[in-house]
């Protein structure tokens, strides 16, 4: 019986449908019909995702690429009696995630973006660097603020101000190791909260 028929893919696309276990086992086969029905059955949630979770100048289309260029890649680790959309989900969340530990690992940029904020030189920034910041710069103050009390001091004189470790241990009359520590602890602290974060979305977008 002919699986890929005008009748079994329209209902195989029925928003709310998982897709069949058959087709799961195609695609891991190497099925260009079953990859093609798989990508008109997830690409709007997954596009959706994206849109949510990246910064405002990622190129979606490309990263959208990406994670169907990884699932054909990984294919052969697909476990058919396991959620796929879950799979596909989970490809497309540690790609974000790479992205945006990048950003955040680019110190300049981070320094760059609080110098012009703590000055209040936007006028310095045109328009559409102020649309990519917004997003980014909207999130890490919303993780500044639920910083503890003492680490989220050391992370804004250093950060906001401009203080170097030596010069926050003498005025805050603590070691340079305590600062180096607590800064470690806060960006690590951002690291999981941005995962934790797009965890949440691609909840939401698989139980819409």
């Amino acid at each position: 019986m002919e699986l890929f028929t005008l009748e079994n893919f329209e209902l195989l696309t029925e928003p709310g449908l998982n897709i069949e276990k058959a087709v799961i086992l195609q695609f891991i086969s190497g099925s260009g019909k079953a990859c093609e029905l798989i990508f008109h059955r997830t690409k709007g949630k997954l596009k959706g995702f994206l849109k949510k979770a990246l910064p405002k100048d990622e190129d979606v289309e490309s990263v959208m690429q990406d994670v169907y260029l990884k699932l054909w890649a990984t294919r052969k680790f697909i476990q058919p009696d396991k959620n796929f959309e879950t799979y596909l989900f989970t490809i497309a969340r540690n790609l974000v995630i790479d992205i945006m530990r990048k950003r955040l690992h680019k110190q300049k940029y981070i320094e760059d973006l609080y110098r012009q904020l703590k000055e209040k030189q936007r006028n310095s920034l045109d328009t559409n660097a102020v649309v990519e910041y917004s997003e980014l710069e909207k999130k890490i103050f919303e993780l500044i603020d639920q910083l503890p009390e003492k680490r989220r001091e050391i992370f804004k004189l250093n950060r906001l101000e401009g203080l170097t470790y030596k010069e926050i241990a003498a005025k805050l009359k603590i070691s340079e190791n305590t600062v180096d520590s607590q800064m470690r602890k806060a960006l690590a602290y951002f690291h999981l909260a941005m995962e934790h974060y797009l965890g949440l979305i691609i909840w939401w977008y698989l139980h819409q």
